[in-house]
């Protein structure tokens, strides 16, 4: 009887870490979801949207945590080093995953990382002040080439705007000098004012600022957001492919069934009347990539920027 006792708590034993390896039951509690920007920001606001219907969908709720600082590589640093079980998720922009790495000495890389979505890609373009007198991207490339300099401007070094205009200067060969400025808003400003000539940022931001959009630094298809502005490379130019994405990640080692049932909420949300509508009224683009494809993309994207980084000599 003791041999058989035996045998039968072996073989509940094993059912019971099948039943836990498989993922059954998961979420069972509530998920945190780590913000590696301060709350009110552009990430966090773009990761709050989401979260009303990945709950709806997985049925528990999600903790949103803020956890600010060097381009948000504190906050991936926690989240890389967490527990793979699904209760602790990231929604993180590309810059903190596939720049700050290149940038920066820190604990994690593309190695670290389970990714489960892509839910937004908002395209990015070169944008110039009204009375600027470049109407076209061969008028900029023009003034910027045959020894002339031209000023551009964004955000600190390592920022996506500035990397933006380094793969611009760097594709087409152009001189430009880059001004660093504490936001979009002050950029503007020296837009208007003359005092720089050139700012690569969200395309949607043109409307926001009063700049002119000259081109999409994306591929030979226009943008579905941007039906009447040519790309890079529609124009005989360089496929660049530079744009804003978010994404949702879980530490490296998270179990295979969890991982699919936060990316079976993932790409349900995607498809939300709901959802697409306030993405919409927020004017942001959800561009959603599934599981495999968002891996395959992040991978391409963190060796892309290493390489960029590097040639222009900014990687560690």
């Amino acid at each position: 009887m003791k041999n058989a006792a035996s045998l039968i708590g072996i073989v509940i034993g094993t059912s019971l870490l099948a039943v836990a390896a498989s993922g059954q039951g998961y979420p069972e509690h509530s998920i945190t979801m780590v913000v590696p920007f301060a709350a009110g920001g552009g990430t966090d606001t773009v990761a709050r949207l989401a979260v009303p219907g990945l709950e709806a969908e997985l049925g528990e709720t999600i903790v949103v945590q803020n956890i600010a600082g060097a381009g948000g590589t504190i906050g991936a640093t926690e989240l890389a080093a967490s527990d793979p079980d699904g209760y602790t998720i990231g929604f993180m922009p590309i810059g903190t995953m596939t720049t700050q790495p290149h940038l920066r000495d820190v604990a994690y890389g593309a190695e670290s990382w389970e990714p489960i979505c892509r839910l937004v890609d908002d395209p990015m373009s070169v944008l110039v002040a009204p009375d600027s007198g470049y109407e076209t991207l061969d008028d900029l490339i023009a003034a910027a080439s045959n020894g002339g300099q031209l000023r551009s401007a964004g955000p600190p070094p390592g920022s996506l705007p500035h990397i933006g205009q380094a793969a611009l200067a760097n594709a087409y060969g152009l001189d430009l000098r880059y001004v660093p400025h504490e936001g979009g808003s002050a950029v503007a400003r020296s837009l208007l004012g003359g005092q720089v000539d050139v700012f690569v940022d969200l395309a949607g931001n043109a409307t926001k600022f009063g700049l002119v959009n000259l081109a999409l630094l994306g591929g030979d298809e226009r943008h579905p957001q941007f039906p009447d502005l040519p790309t890079t490379m529609e124009l005989g130019g360089h496929e660049l492919n530079y744009s804003i994405w978010f994404g949702m990640f879980a530490p490296a080692g998270t179990p295979d069934a969890v991982m699919e049932v936060l990316a079976g909420a993932c790409e349900r949300l995607s498809s939300s009347p709901e959802y697409l509508e306030t993405m919409e009224e927020a004017d942001r683009w959800v561009a959603y990539l599934g599981r495999e494809d968002f891996n395959a993309f992040f991978q391409q994207q963190f060796a892309n920027n290493g390489s960029l980084l590097q040639a222009i000599g900014m990687s560690q």
